[in-house]
Order: C-alpha cells, then sequence, then structure tokens
C-alpha cells in the first residue's frame, strides 16, 4: 500500500463522517469518462469509531455500496482525511532515488510530530526546488494506526485497498481547471473544514478547523428554539440572507462561519509572505454547506478574493441525461472524483 503508487484498474472512494462516496472512471479519447458513481449515508459517529463491530459495519455498508454501484473492479483508492495526515513541502537536494528516500526519512522527523516507525511515509518529486541544485519534495504521512484501520475496513469489505490519499490532493485534481494557479480550497464537511492552499496543484498548507455542518445546524437550533432537524431547514433555506427572518439565521451563522474565515485569512496571509510572489487567485468552496445561501457572497467580502463554487464534474465526460442529477450532488464529491482521476493528470 502507497500513498502515490499507480493502478489502472480501480475506482475512488471516499470514507465521510457521515457518507461514503464512490466514483469510477475509465479513459475514453484521453479523457476521464464516468462508468458510475454512488453515494450511501452512514451513521454519526461510526467512520471515527474504533470498535471492531462498528468497523464490521462499516465494511458492510462499503460492500453494499460497491455492489449497488456496479463497480467492475475491487481495486480501491481511498481519501484519507486532514485531519488524520501530515502534509509537508521541503526543499531537498537533487540526489538519485535511493539517496533521496534516505535523506527524506531523516528530514521527516523535523515535520511530523510523531515517531517515524509509527506512520505510514510516503514522498513524491513535485518540480524543482529553490535553486538548481534541489528539488521540492511533497511529504505525506498517516499514523499506522490510522492507515491499518482504513486497511481492515476495506478488506473486510472484500476489496482490495492500493493507497491512501489525502482528500487535499484529490480535489486539486477534481475542482482546478488551470494548474498555473494558485487558489485555496475550504471543504465544508459535517464535522469540520479542510483547507488546502494549492499551487501548480501541490498542496502549499493543510489546515482544518472545527466547524462542520452540524456546529451550524446546533447553533441555529439553539438560537431559534428549534431541533436539530427545523434547524437544518431553517440554515439551508436562509443561510446568510440578512432580510429573512429579522436576520436570525445570519447571525446565528456568523460567529461561527467566522472562525473560518479567520483561518482563510491566516493561511492566505502566510502563503503570501512565503510563496515568493504567488498570490491566490480564488477560494474554492466545496462539501455541501457551499450551497448555503449568499455564502460565497460572504466569504469573497470577508476575505477580499474571489469566490466560487466547485464543481468536480467539469473534468469528466458523461451522458447528457445525466447532468441534473450530477449538479445536485456535486458538492459533495469533490474527493471521490479526484481519487478515481490520479491515472488522468
Amino acid at each position: 500500500m502507497s500513498l502515490f503508487e499507480e493502478e489502472e484498474n480501480y475506482f475512488g472512494l471516499d470514507l465521510g463522517a457521515s457518507s461514503i462516496k464512490l466514483v469510477q472512471l475509465k479513459n475514453l479519447h484521453g479523457k476521464p469518462s464516468l462508468v458510475t458513481y454512488g453515494d450511501i449515508q452512514t451513521p454519526t459517529g461510526l467512520l471515527n469509531s474504533d470498535s471492531p463491530v462498528d468497523q464490521d459495519r462499516l465494511s458492510d455498508i462499503v460492500r453494499k455500496l460497491a455492489d449497488d454501484a456496479r463497480v467492475s473492479t475491487k481495486n480501491v483508492v481511498a481519501a484519507l482525511p486532514s485531519v488524520s495526515s501530515y502534509v509537508a513541502v521541503i526543499n531537498t537536494p537533487k540526489l538519485s532515488h535511493d539517496e533521496l528516500a534516505s535523506s527524506i526519512r531523516f528530514q521527516a522527523d523535523k515535520y511530523i510530530p510523531m515517531a517515524i516507525d509509527q506512520v505510514k511515509l510516503d514522498w513524491t518529486v513535485v518540480g524543482p526546488g529553490r535553486n538548481a541544485e534541489e528539488v521540492e519534495v511533497l511529504l505525506v504521512a498517516a499514523p499506522n494506526s490510522v492507515a491499518n484501520k482504513y486497511l481492515n475496513i476495506i478488506q473486510k469489505a472484500g476489496l482490495e485497498l492500493l493507497a491512501l490519499e489525502i482528500n487535499p490532493i484529490a480535489q486539486a485534481r477534481s475542482l482546478t481547471t488551470n494548474k498555473d494557479l494558485s487558489v485555496i480550497i475550504v471543504d465544508i464537511g459535517s464535522v469540520a473544514t479542510d483547507m488546502a492552499i494549492i499551487s501548480h496543484q501541490v498542496p502549499k498548507l493543510v489546515r482544518t478547523v472545527n466547524v462542520g455542518s452540524r456546529a451550524l445546524i446546533r447553533v441555529v437550533s439553539q438560537n431559534l428554539g428549534l431541533d436539530e432537524a427545523q434547524g437544518e431547514q431553517f440554515m439551508r433555506k436562509f443561510g446568510l440572507i440578512q432580510t429573512k427572518l429579522e436576520g436570525q439565521v445570519y447571525k446565528s451563522l456568523k460567529p461561527v462561519l467566522d472562525t473560518v474565515v479567520e483561518e482563510i485569512n491566516k493561511s492566505v496571509s502566510y502563503f503570501h509572505e512565503h510563496s515568493g510572489g504567488d498570490k491566490i487567485e480564488k477560494i474554492i468552496i466545496t462539501g455541501g454547506t457551499s450551497a448555503l445561501p449568499e455564502l460565497p457572497v460572504y466569504l469573497a467580502n470577508s476575505t477580499g478574493i474571489t469566490v466560487e463554487i466547485g464543481n468536480p464534474w467539469v473534468n469528466v465526460s458523461y451522458p447528457a441525461a445525466l447532468q441534473p442529477k450530477l449538479a445536485t450532488i456535486s458538492l459533495n464529491y469533490a474527493s471521490a472524483i479526484g481519487l478515481a482521476m490520479r491515472n488522468f493528470v
């Protein structure tokens, strides 16, 4: 199992906190073409549980999803949450592959807050370094306990785990079309928001804020005296529209979302200070909560950066008849599509 292994026939599997998504693609005239896709809801807290019983339940759900979607392979590349991984981009002297491998393992101690023998470590050269004598290397590490958990879940589902890949790398493939741009991808999940600065399709900075849709629903429910089902309905209907319900939903959401805004602004400032002149061109938002009314406008006004809602199907060909359906689910599929696109980049 490698974090950067290539395999011709596989599907992408995104195990999220509230649902699981999969996508399988094939090469059609040099472009990724949709073979199948599918998603299924999962009980709250199931993915985070270390109980063997819960992991077996999750394996059953994965198996059912793969069967229902009729994937044509048992090979899987799975998404690893940013919160469960460590990412760094380092500059290192140009060396042979073997020398580089030894050097990087030694250097990794400086960037990974765990003992090297307790993590699954992988790396890939992503470009030239600061001068002609250096190369830029992307380091990714995941705790052995996390990697083994994913391996166990997928194997018990009757599938073969080929590789783990962090969400930002997958999302950079599916959500960007101009590889020369520097962008920040903000993925609002159910329990956390991941943000990754992507420059020339390489993650330069990855951060996680413990704010997701569940926290937003909870604050709306509490402030308006609603149960959580009603709170979610109000949140998704009114979002950040200040003229509806006397702005009560907006006023509830704003302090929580400002935590995300603050982290975006800090990340962008850090990148601008260390990028050698590169600037963030836009914010791409994804995840189901990205559809909140007026959220793009709010983020743009709060950061001074253009905001767009990501479309992960933009690089994939599919039957025109599927377009309405795919459009309604696009915000949840950025990672699964990006995983499936690995062999097309």
